[in-house]
């Protein structure tokens, strides 16, 4: 796992001032902001060619500290005190026709600090997913990993590429509204909540934004 950490780029900063206004204007901690800017739109999304839909046998390792290094954010109250910010409200699946990813993502909450250091470690995942439960809470269904393309291969070259668990990450779409989704290749792990499709199809079904 290599980590190299870098200045703060003005995207980031600029996303994390917004971000953070409007989460602090929100009436409770647990409720997203009614306008959340779309840094997490996905509805541009791509996705990696010729991925596994189950994680192969040598991704265990990762998956196993995927789960320990998110675990004690089950409580979102938790996350949100590590700095992690809701920058998507809600997100589903678009209603388009023939859109091959039913379901639903849930809340992004996107730590910013995180998203600045170039690397990919299964403890640290950039952004963790909640979705509403039944208690008007937010439930940790998943992970999102996140590293920015061009100080991707500024590090490693043009040929290596990221991936965890075994699973390539989705490349970056420039025709995305997302700045993320723009710049970044990123990943879903959905192990919380178990994705019927696979566990790195972006949208879960399993996944809803009503409670």
């Amino acid at each position: 796992m290599t980590s190299l950490k870098t200045p703060r780029i003005a995207l980031v900063l600029a996303g994390a001032a917004l971000a953070l206004a409007l989460w602090a204007c929100a009436d409770s901690p647990l409720e997203a902001p009614e306008s959340a800017p779309a840094l997490e739109d996905h509805s541009t999304h791509l996705v990696a060619q010729a991925r596994p839909a189950s994680p192969p046998a040598h991704g265990a390792p990762d998956l196993a500290l995927i789960r320990a290094g998110s675990a004690p954010y089950r409580n979102v109250n938790r996350a949100i005190a590590d700095g992690f910010v809701d920058v998507s409200g809600c997100v589903e699946a678009p209603p388009i026709p023939d859109f091959p990813f039913p379901g639903a993502m849930g809340h992004h909450f996107l730590n910013f600090e995180r998203l600045a250091d170039i690397g990919v470690d299964p403890r640290r995942p950039e952004i963790l997913l909640y979705a509403p439960n039944r208690q008007g809470g937010l439930e940790l269904v998943g992970v999102e990993f996140a590293v920015n393309a061009e100080a991707w291969h500024a590090l490693h070259g043009d040929d290596v590429f990221p991936e965890v668990a075994g699973a390539s990450f989705d490349p970056p779409n420039p025709a995305a509204e997302s700045p993320i989704v723009q710049t970044s290749y990123t990943l879903h792990v959905w192990n919380w909540t178990e994705n019927p499709n696979g566990m790195f199809v972006p949208f879960n079904p399993a996944v809803s934004c009503g409670s």
